[in-house]
């Protein structure tokens, strides 16, 4: 900043000038500290979006990964310090229009730097912050909330990446451990009328209550509740997806989700169909309707 400072203002001040000049001098490199902060500061404040201006399944994704009070604290600190940067150097500029010596015009703008440079120092957990948001902002893929979606959901590891590789232009990573999928990733397909939809395979849910949920939970929540959207839940009841993916567990997330999503499109979808259903578990517990679907360890047919 002081290095640009000097190059874009007056840089050599002799003692034979008189008061008048002085103080301009001084007072100009002020101003510019002051606009110069005021400008970057403005930059970011108008680059990251309000809560209130942008979509909601945006600003759901925000609360979820990053937490919307301290999303909003972080930009009205900025805000703050724009305001005192400039009371500070409207504040300076007045006292110098009043530095009766060299010396005292120098001390004055020596302190009006000092505390502009103090404020933006201040400011650096707030900047950080929100560096992380708009990194993991821009690598989030583009969705567009008011295209119709198809959402993809269902416990861990029952075989939803595997569908959305099959079927869409996305390559998801498929392994045969939970979580693997861990942020929502999109897909494009097209139906038989030239009807393009969004396909999105989304982090596995698990069966607990709202407030516990983890944040890769919460965007697939997010997805269906805000986005134009038809649920596909796939489900494993074969058994051979491991005992924290048990059958029962998946059909009782499936009941909750359904009756909290009661007005989506649904579509329930029983993968690796090929196999016989897991011991105890009754013919009657499979959703009626449910389409059945084999899933291999990189494709998926129906």
């Amino acid at each position: 900043m002081c290095i640009r400072d000097r190059r874009k203002t007056p840089t050599v001040v002799h003692p034979g000038y008189n008061i008048v000049r002085i103080r301009q001098f001084y007072m100009r490199k002020v101003k510019y500290m002051q606009n110069t902060c005021h400008e970057k500061l403005t930059l970011t404040l108008t680059d990251f979006p309000r809560l209130e201006d942008i979509h909601p399944f945006y600003a759901d994704l925000i609360n979820v990964l990053y937490d919307r009070d301290h999303y909003k604290l972080a930009l009205g600190q900025l805000n703050i310090a724009r305001q005192l940067i400039d009371r500070v150097g409207k504040d300076y500029v007045k006292l110098l229009k009043y530095g009766d010596s060299l010396f005292r015009c120098k001390a004055l703008k020596r302190a009006a730097l000092g505390r502009m440079c103090t404020i933006m120092r201040r400011q650096k957990d707030a900047l950080e912050y929100l560096e992380q948001v708009r990194q993991h902002l821009m690598r989030l893929p583009s969705i567009d909330p008011t295209t119709r979606t198809i959402i993809v959901a269902g416990y861990p590891n029952v075989g939803k990446s595997s569908i959305v590789s099959a079927t869409s232009t996305k390559d998801p990573e498929i392994n045969d451990y939970p979580f693997t999928t861990r942020a929502l990733k999109l897909g494009h397909v097209v139906d038989p009328s030239s009807t393009r939809f969004q396909l999105m395979d989304t982090p596995g849910v698990l069966l607990r209550a709202e407030g516990e949920r983890n944040a890769m939970e919460g965007l697939t929540l997010a997805a269906v509740r805000h986005l134009p959207s038809a649920v596909v839940f796939v489900m494993d009841l074969s058994g051979t997806c491991g005992e924290q993916s048990a059958p029962e567990l998946q059909l009782a997330v499936r009941d909750q989700l359904r009756a909290q999503f009661g007005r989506r499109p649904w579509i329930d979808v029983r993968s690796k169909a090929d196999l016989p259903l897991a011991d105890g578990l009754p013919a009657d517990r499979v959703p009626d309707g449910a389409l059945a679907v084999s899933v291999h360890e990189d494709a998926a047919s129906v």
